[in-house]
């Protein structure tokens, strides 16, 4: 039996806007197996968002996944799903947690009825069924007094809280994958860290997948199993957590690295950054999307599409600095 339950082949997804065609996501591929945890990390712009999006057939005008790509959830492509198909995979097959909770929820239901809701949507239980199910979910994603949050409204409970409420509506139905984008976004560093940890025991308990959304590679450290690195709608590395946070190969995953601040840094040490901007979707950069800011940069990226090196294990990535070796040394495209 395949241990496979997403795969993404050659997505691509574009964006009609006044100033042209963006470009958000250029032909991503990746895997998912059951039980694993998946991080996308990379800076705002670079596709993250828009890839979760795709996966749940959430894109729409002026927005669209171009012809050829595949999303296939256990060997069915989703964008081929009819409305029925479609309406069960949401919310029952796979849930998403979007960032910012307070405009995700409907502010003039309550918490509770929120949760019963989806709860009625895709199962045959009862109402009291429903929602001792829910007062149950609030108990445990850690709200206190779950019956009394059950009766309020998004607005008044704290950010921490109305993030665990959709947490509690993203586990209602048991999906199979979550996906995750930037969950701890404006919430304090304690917050983030229960929050993390939260989806991390959940996704044990109900032996769902998980893809995690995020700019902060500090943030994925202790629940991907691999990591993606993003960047100008592109994957440029990845491979397991191990690979990503101690034998980093690209430039632009080891600059995210040096960006995470250190605890155990000289206090008043200058904070590093990545100098330049992300690159300009309309027209993306020929050649690697990283080298109007990589410090590495030779005249060949600017010219060519890097080959994607194999470090083994299912650790590889897209950068010339691999294979300088097998480059002419008198070759035009190298720096003079």
């Amino acid at each position: 039996m395949s241990k496979e339950l997403l795969k993404v082949e050659n997505l691509k997804v574009t964006y009609n806007t006044y100033a042209g065609q963006v470009q958000a996501v250029r032909g991503v591929s990746f895997s998912l197996d059951k039980g694993e945890t998946l991080a996308l990390v990379g800076e705002s712009g670079c596709g993250k968002s828009v890839t979760a999006r795709s996966i749940m057939q959430l894109v729409h005008e002026p927005g669209k996944i171009v012809e050829g790509s595949k999303i296939l959830f256990e060997g069915k492509n989703v964008a081929e799903y009819d409305q029925k198909e479609l309406a069960a995979f949401r919310g029952k097959d796979a849930a998403i947690i979007f960032q910012d909770a307070m405009a995700s929820l409907n502010p003039t239901m309550t918490v509770g009825k929120q949760i019963v809701e989806n709860i009625l949507h895709h199962n045959k239980v009862s109402k009291k069924e429903a929602k001792a199910r829910a007062i149950d979910l609030l108990n445990k994603v850690g709200i206190n007094n779950p019956e009394q949050r059950f009766k309020q409204y998004p607005h008044e409970l704290s950010g921490g809280m109305r993030q665990r409420v959709m947490i509690a509506i993203a586990f209602a139905n048991d999906p199979k994958l979550l996906i995750a984008d930037e969950p701890t976004t404006a919430l304090d560093v304690t917050i983030q860290d229960q929050i993390i940890e939260l989806i991390r025991k959940l996704k044990d308990e109900h032996d769902a997948s998980i893809i995690l959304i995020t700019h902060d590679l500090g943030v994925v450290a202790g629940i991907a199993d691999r990591v993606a690195v993003m960047y100008g709608g592109v994957i440029v590395e990845s491979g397991s957590a191990s690979d990503i946070f101690y034998h980093a190969k690209h430039p632009y995953t080891k600059a995210l690295h040096d960006a995470v601040p250190r605890v155990d840094e000289v206090s008043g040490k200058e904070l590093v950054s990545i100098a330049g901007a992300p690159p300009d979707l309309i027209n993306p950069p020929a050649g690697c999307p990283f080298n109007t800011r990589c410090k590495y940069c030779m005249n060949i990226c600017k010219k060519e599409v890097p080959p994607t090196m194999q470090f083994g294990e299912g650790h590889e990535a897209a950068c010339f600095l691999h294979v300088l070796d097998k480059l002419p040394k008198d070759a035009e495209f190298l720096n003079d």
